[in-house]
């Protein structure tokens, strides 16, 4: 018994690092620490989770390692487009009118802005409107809201969607002192950090159900954070999009000289396919030209204690995602050398061989009554245990029509 266990236990050690795929890593530099990126290969081949990966020295031996991921952050950024002027401020049907004027610091700069912080000349409160014009004569409603001077509290920013004009008219409740020194322009928003980013083609089908596109976009697994939509003509769409666990919906727009046609995810798990669904409403389908997906390559750190070949190993669906003692230290790791993965090889496997349970019947029988099992059956063959020995014996039908009876050898 005890060898038995053994030898199961063997075999099981031997499946664990059964493995589809591998790649091989020549490992040089004088760091002891190695890191390499996670090529679209490894990503399309391996578990969702990335858990069967497996890192191999020359021996075969595995030697630890940790898949390091990075968010594609961004950073808020507030810069300072233009320091307006205050040129007219008219009373007019109980309500003050204050024009800005902001010029570009060149003549090669444009003024544009999305938020207006005002200079204060006293406390006030006041409820405003904003508009905006281009020549301080024709102007266009942008938004309205309060803004306020207290001694202990203030509120002096005018946030809007990002703007051109030159002009930016403030209208106020009538008050018969000047409340405002100035305005400054500013361009408020968000910066993506320095991140390595790749930018693919993605392939897609589409077909038009209920006033609906439906395109299927095939991710192959990569870990894509943002697509970018290419499309003709004018238009202002909602969409949804998804996969497995993952949903959210938008709008997708085309005006003129401004357009949104990026989707971003957040925290969006891997995945075959992505289900985009535009709504068209009483519209013509949009014509979608091509679909771009961006994604940041996770690397992977392990330690090499010597230089020479090693290999990456995947496709193993089996397989759970290790622990290793390095996943806890690795940030403090700064010294690495970058190398290469090279080509994927598939591993050759023997042809499986179909393996067919037979279940002795539960009572004892003899062989009279097993021939008649047989026939009834349509077997090619019998196992049953013999009720006079108590062991398992076989009886099949011989080509010439005969039974025969297979029963174990006595021991001598």
């Amino acid at each position: 018994m005890n060898r038995i266990i053994s030898i199961l236990l063997f075999i099981i050690s031997l499946q664990s690092f059964s493995y589809d795929y591998f790649k091989e890593i020549e490992v040089n530099g004088n760091s002891k620490y190695k890191e390499f990126y996670i090529t679209e290969d490894i990503y399309s081949k391996s578990k969702n989770d990335l858990g069967d990966i497996r890192i191999l020295d020359d021996n075969g031996q595995e030697i630890p390692y940790v898949i390091e991921k990075k968010d594609a952050g961004y950073n808020n950024i507030e810069r300072i487009i233009s320091v307006g002027n205050i040129v007219s401020e008219i009373a007019k049907e109980e309500r003050m009118e204050t024009v800005f004027k902001f010029s570009p610091k060149t003549e090669l700069d444009d003024v544009f802005g999305n938020r207006i912080e005002i200079i204060p000349k006293r406390n006030f409160y006041f409820e405003y409107e904003l508009l905006g014009s281009n020549n301080g004569k024709n102007w266009e409603y942008i938004t309205y809201g309060e803004i306020y001077k207290t001694p202990d509290r203030e509120n002096l920013l005018i946030d809007f969607p990002e703007e051109k004009y030159t002009y930016y008219k403030l209208v106020t409740d009538l008050n018969k002192e000047s409340n405002f020194k100035g305005a400054v322009l500013k361009f408020y928003g968000s910066e993506k950090k320095e991140t390595e980013t790749i930018l693919l083609k993605l392939e897609y089908q589409s077909e038009e159900k209920d006033k609906t596109s439906i395109i299927i976009i095939e991710t192959n697994n990569l870990p894509i954070h943002k697509i970018y939509l290419k499309a003709s003509g004018e238009f202002k769409r909602n969409y949804s999009i998804g996969n497995r666990d993952y949903y959210r919906t938008g709008t997708i727009f085309k005006v003129g000289d401004k357009e949104n046609m990026q989707i971003d995810f957040r925290r969006i798990s891997r995945s075959e396919q992505l289900i985009l669904e535009i709504k068209n409403g009483d519209n013509k389908p949009l014509v979608i030209t091509e679909i771009q997906g961006e994604y940041i390559p996770a690397k992977i750190m392990f330690k090499a204690e010597e230089n020479g070949k090693y290999k990456i190993t995947f496709g193993n669906e089996n397989l759970y995602k290790p622990k290793y003692d390095l996943e806890e230290f690795s940030s403090m790791i700064k010294d690495r050398n970058l190398v290469i993965a090279g080509k994927i090889n598939t591993v050759e496997k023997e042809a499986a061989v179909n393996v067919v349970k037979v279940y002795l019947p539960p009572k004892p029988m003899d062989i009279e009554e097993a021939i008649l099992q047989l026939e009834l059956l349509n077997r090619a063959f019998y196992p049953f245990t013999n009720c006079e020995t108590g062991e398992m014996n076989i009886v099949y039908k011989r080509k010439d029509g005969d039974y025969a009876h297979v029963e174990p050898a006595t021991k001598k």
